[in-house]
């Protein structure tokens, strides 16, 4: 493919195209502070209906998106680009995703990992799990792939015919890393996985000219890309292919706050590395793409998620263990953050 353009009828429920969202992204606004850039933000839309709508969609909780509001039948999966200058919050889906650089680099947010991505790097993420990404350049290209766990048979049955990495992956059983939530490598800038790629992203991205044969194709190529990159290491070598990220800074990072989640500040951090409070607070946004805020926010509803299926505390009491006082409040931020209130999740398989 010479040029990777964006098609704006993928995205819909954005409603906003990508000059408005690099806007955002540069201006730093955030569904945390618009509110203090309405007077201009209310400028860049054609009416206030388009402006309400950007709010609810952009801004507001989706709760967990499933594949069957937009995967339909006879098709088994879906390819996209995904759009670039999006601040995104932790969303979770019931289906894998998997995302692959195809130009420039990127980051991904699983839980509390960060994982940086170069081009021809691909990070496969589990169902039920809290993740965003985001691209902040023009040329950077990530596709999306969307994978049901109930097509996985069907899809892949020559990956998952034998024992390797892949395969203990998606069975729940890898042996690559001590975290289940995700799988990532590098494609070694592979010509034939970026033009298998390619063809699939050409096809999808044709909403009219579906066919039987079409889908069954691009559902074959899909497998030829795992079976390439199963290809490209040796068993003693699977190891050191898993993304390594930044293991310094962010895990003492990550470590400190989930001992203090009560009362940690960004003061607390600062101390711990030792720089000013400001440098530490544009240390973390450009490590993590999440202010001090979010992040301490998705680590205490990691932990209070944890709470409430590993222990019968009531609700107040995980609520005060993670640091979140008031029962409204800690209702509230679950709900926006997992998509159903704590006695639903608690009660969830």
């Amino acid at each position: 493919m010479e040029q990777f353009e964006e098609h704006p009828s993928r995205f819909a429920q954005i409603f906003i195209d990508e000059p408005l969202r690099k806007f955002l992204y540069e201006n730093e606004i955030t569904s945390d502070n618009y509110q203090q850039h309405e007077t201009a933000l209310r400028k860049l839309f054609p009416d206030e209906e388009h402006y309400l709508e950007f709010t609810r969609a952009y801004l507001g909780n989706t709760g967990i998106i499933s594949y069957r509001q937009f995967l339909k039948p006879p098709q088994k999966i879906d390819l996209f680009l995904h759009p670039r200058y999006i601040q995104q919050k932790p969303h979770i889906h019931d289906f894998y995703e998997i995302k692959y650089l195809l130009k420039g680099s990127g980051t991904v947010h699983i839980a509390s990992d960060l994982i940086f991505l170069k081009e021809s790097e691909l990070c496969l993420i589990s169902p039920y799990v809290p993740h965003s990404s985001e691209i902040y350049s023009d040329d950077a290209v990530m596709v999306n792939l969307v994978l049901p766990s109930e097509h996985l048979q069907h899809l892949l049955p020559r990956v998952l015919s034998y024992s390797n990495p892949l395969e203990r992956y998606f069975s729940g059983d890898s042996s690559l890393s001590a975290n289940q939530h995700f799988l990532c490598c590098s494609t070694r800038h592979d010509a034939a996985i970026e033009a298998l790629i390619s063809s699939m992203l050409d096809y999808y991205s044709d909403q009219k000219n579906r066919t039987v044969s079409g889908n069954l194709m691009t559902e074959a190529a899909l497998e030829q890309v795992f079976l390439r990159i199963l290809a490209l290491y040796l068993p003693e070598e699977e190891k050191e292919k898993i993304l390594s990220h930044d293991k310094q800074v962010l895990s003492d990072i990550t470590a400190y706050i989930r001992e203090h989640l009560q009362d940690v500040s960004l003061s607390d951090i600062s101390e711990l590395l030792h720089f000013s409070p400001a440098y530490t607070s544009r240390m973390i946004k450009k490590k993590t793409g999440y202010t001090f805020q979010t992040l301490l926010l998705i680590l205490r509803m990691e932990k209070a998620a944890e709470l409430l299926k590993k222990t019968d505390w009531p609700v107040e009491q995980i609520a005060a263990e993670v640091g979140l006082s008031g029962k409204t409040n800690f209702y509230r931020q679950f709900k926006t953050f997992y998509g159903m209130n704590p006695a639903v999740f608690r009660l969830s398989e």
